[in-house]
């Protein structure tokens, strides 16, 4: 027993330090093959749906007007038209707190009028509209909520709300994760545990 409560005191610094899961599926828009130096305009996509147009797709850039912010890729809202995509969430703990973070950048060389983007949690906007004059390359910054989670399934969503004009803002490494707190609780609640079995067969 006092071997397990070692090794369960050792493990606290991992638990701590330990990276959070991402709960989005492809956020980071990697699961769509596009080669170096061009875009795609796809139908379908791993993890997420489109629900609202009148963009008829998801376009996908790796190195087009910018780098993206992780990886290789990212996505454009405004396709052919603004967009708006989702991703569902139904095994989320009803009433906990959740961490969202995105990176958003404007497009290059493109006004504020067309660049802009809302997010929203279960159908409420998180805040106001994301935009902004593009520069020479994409400017990307990280923004993060916390939201919460209600009963049965939950609805994240992005929306391309600028100029329909093919010239939208760019979105990218998309995460929900466990605030970092749960983590120490987590490893808390095993060294309690091991200390609970010790003092039943005490």
């Amino acid at each position: 027993m006092r071997k397990l409560l070692t090794a369960a005191l050792l493990s606290l610094p991992l638990l701590a330090h330990a990276a959070p899961i991402n709960l989005v599926v492809n956020g980071d828009f990697e699961a769509t093959a596009v080669a170096n130096g061009t875009w795609r305009n796809v139908t379908t996509m791993a993890g997420w749906t489109r629900v609202g147009g009148p963009g008829t797709g998801f376009e996908i850039r790796n190195n087009v007007a910018g780098a993206a912010h992780t990886g290789s890729n990212y996505i454009e809202l405004d396709t052919n038209g603004n967009t708006t995509i989702e991703q569902l969430f139904n095994s989320l703990v009803p009433s906990a707190a959740y961490t969202l973070s995105f990176a958003y950048s404007p497009r290059p060389g493109v006004g504020a009028a067309s660049n802009g983007i809302n997010v929203f949690w279960n159908g409420q906007q998180l805040a106001p509209t994301f935009t902004g004059n593009g520069g020479s390359q994409n400017n990307w910054n990280v923004f993060s909520f916390d939201v919460y989670a209600a009963a049965g399934a939950n609805s994240l969503r992005f929306a391309s709300v600028g100029g329909n004009d093919s010239l939208g803002g760019s979105l990218d490494t998309v995460s929900l994760t466990v605030p970092e707190p749960g983590a120490l609780g987590l490893a808390a609640f095993a060294v309690f545990g091991v200390w609970a079995v010790r003092r039943r067969r005490a």
